[in-house]
């Protein structure tokens, strides 16, 4: 994060004569001072509201962008004041785009005012706004906000449920895609040790089972702040993961599910990405924790039903 220009800004005296450059130099000073002061202190992304649904009506797709505050990765503000409907129009290329949407800057019309001593005319006001756009995921556009992912393939959009940067205080961040994942893997797995511990296999917590149990709590305490970073819920979710292979890794035999959630785990822990590991690396490895949902819901669904008998 940085900046290429050197802030500079008007030295006035008496008897400068003031010219249309000095003023817009004046103007540029303090912009890029709050567009510094943004950035440094608040990050680039969603800082609240700005979510989108992407909606089909017959072969058009119309992406609903609500009211909401971003930052780009210049420190700049945009601000989209009411929601909005965006008709999309479907890529030629199949692949994964990003919706951003962009500030732009335009002459007011209503604003002319004459040139001294001429008979031009020309806007004395610049009018921000902003303007949404698609385009492919690889391309980095520093003056817009980054809205969603959306998937082309054959003709057809897909909206992508993968996190965008965010920024703000983190009372008022966009919540992350991430966030509801965690929540069920630590509702799902409390569930599936409370349900063990009453069965003859599991009298006693070992010393892995009170660490598991202990990660499932801490974690829930942790995601109780709204707007938690993704870079904590990845975090969070790995150090689950590594105390979840402590617990079913010694785990005595009990279902084949359970055997099999069990060979899952191992793999996934032993893929975790190290602390100084950037955010991409971490998403990879998140999209399969999310696969250990599905599992483990069938885990806790057949726990349910036969506890009783392993009593």
């Amino acid at each position: 994060m940085g900046f290429e220009h050197t802030l500079k800004r008007l030295n006035p005296f008496e008897g400068l004569c003031l010219t249309a450059g000095d003023l817009l130099d004046e103007q540029v000073y303090h912009r890029r001072s709050l567009q510094r002061h943004a950035l440094f202190m608040h990050g680039y992304g969603i800082v609240m509201g700005m979510q989108v649904e992407l909606e089909q009506d017959k072969k058009r797709y119309i992406a609903i962008i609500k009211s909401g505050y971003g930052i780009t990765s210049q420190g700049q503000g945009v601000h989209l004041m009411f929601d909005v409907k965006v008709p999309l129009e479907v890529p030629k290329n199949d692949g994964e785009y990003m919706l951003w949407v962009f500030h732009t800057e335009q002459p007011e019309a209503d604003s002319q005012r004459p040139v001294f001593d001429t008979n031009e005319m020309r806007e004395s006001r610049i009018k921000e706004g902003c303007s949404p756009r698609l385009h492919p995921i690889e391309e980095e556009h520093p003056d817009g906000v980054a809205l969603c992912r959306i998937n082309v393939r054959l003709g057809r959009m897909v909206q992508v449920q993968l996190p965008v940067p965010r920024a703000g205080r983190a009372s008022r961040a966009a919540e992350s895609y991430l966030k509801p994942r965690v929540l069920e893997f630590v509702r799902l797995s409390k569930k599936i040790m409370s349900n063990l511990f009453r069965t003859t296999l599991l009298k006693e917590m070992s010393i892995g089972a009170f660490g598991y149990y202990s990660a499932l709590i801490a974690a829930e305490f942790i995601l109780i702040e709204e707007g938690t970073t993704d870079r904590v819920l990845y975090r969070t979710a790995g150090a689950i993961i590594n105390y979840a292979h402590d617990f079913y890794d010694p785990l005595p035999r009990t279902t084949d599910r359970i055997q099999q959630f069990t060979d899952f785990v191992r793999r996934v822990n032993a893929e975790i990405p190290g602390p100084d590991q950037g955010d991409e690396t971490w998403l990879r490895w998140f999209q399969q924790f999310e696969r250990l949902l599905q599992p483990l819901q069938r885990i806790g669904d057949e726990l349910e039903k036969t506890v009783d008998a392993m009593r």
